[in-house]
């Protein structure tokens, strides 16, 4: 298990009703809507904000009653099925922060569900690799600032999500690593100067990833990745670690 951080779970700030299957296709049958609507207002009114902003609002509050879902794994094989995933993927790049982070949030929720079955979760990992989730994520990253809290946390969600999908498909490797470029980002996070929740996790996945799996191993020899992994090391050259977090920082830099 990886360094995350605690964070209030959003399924928390909605009402949670018993899910079944019918409830929730008929959650997925209102958030298609939502997205249509929203999609057809900003389409139309792109330069006035206030003709589409109540579509938006109503948007954000369907995404967050999706995120009962995290609490109904079992039912992941079904809504897989319905073909939300890559609309919800799509919403990864919204214009809106507030409904592309909620969409890292939901997604990170539901590939942590501590109840789902090994199998229900290996078809929503599946489905996700299949829509094109790693590109899109660092994609969504890359437009992420550490300096805002809610970005930073947003940035951690996404390295979880990643993290979710190595436990349930250790196979996607070579291609979180190198197809969807995450090996590089990771390296690139390592190296920075100062301590930060995120860097800690980033060395944690970059071992991860590193462990067992000649493919990435060679891929970072090719990257010159070994002068960032010294980087990272030489900022305790003339100090200890401050506390245990960056000891387990120093730990953990492959």
């Amino acid at each position: 298990m990886l360094a995350r951080e605690t964070r209030h779970p959003s399924v928390s700030q909605v009402e949670v009703t018993n899910l079944d299957e019918n409830s929730m296709k008929r959650m997925v049958l209102s958030i298609e809507k939502r997205i249509n609507e929203n999609m057809q207002l900003r389409t139309k009114y792109g330069d006035k904000p206030e003709r589409f902003m109540d579509s938006e609002l109503e948007l954000y509050q369907e995404l967050k009653r999706l995120h009962v879902l995290a609490t109904a794994p079992e039912l992941y094989p079904t809504f897989v099925r319905t073909r939300c995933v890559p609309s919800l993927l799509g919403l990864l790049a919204h214009e809106n922060s507030d409904i592309s982070i909620d969409v890292v949030d939901l997604l990170r929720e539901m590939a942590e569900s501590e109840d789902a079955a090994p199998n229900d979760l290996l078809v929503l990992v599946t489905a996700l690799l299949d829509n094109g989730a790693a590109a899109l994520l660092m994609e969504h990253m890359g437009r992420l600032s550490e300096a805002e809290e809610e970005e930073a946390a947003a940035v951690h969600s996404s390295l979880a999500i990643f993290e979710s999908i190595l436990e349930a498909k250790p196979d996607a490797s070579s291609e979180l690593a190198q197809g969807a470029g995450l090996l590089s980002w990771l390296l690139a996070r390592v190296k920075t100067r100062g301590f930060h929740a995120n860097k800690l996790y980033a060395s944690e996945l970059l071992a991860v990833l590193l462990q067992g799996q000649p493919d990435n191993q060679l891929a970072l020899g090719k990257a010159d990745g070994i002068l960032p992994l010294l980087t990272a090391a030489s900022h305790f050259k003339r100090r200890e670690p401050a506390d245990a977090e960056e000891a387990g920082l120093l730990e953990t830099t492959p």
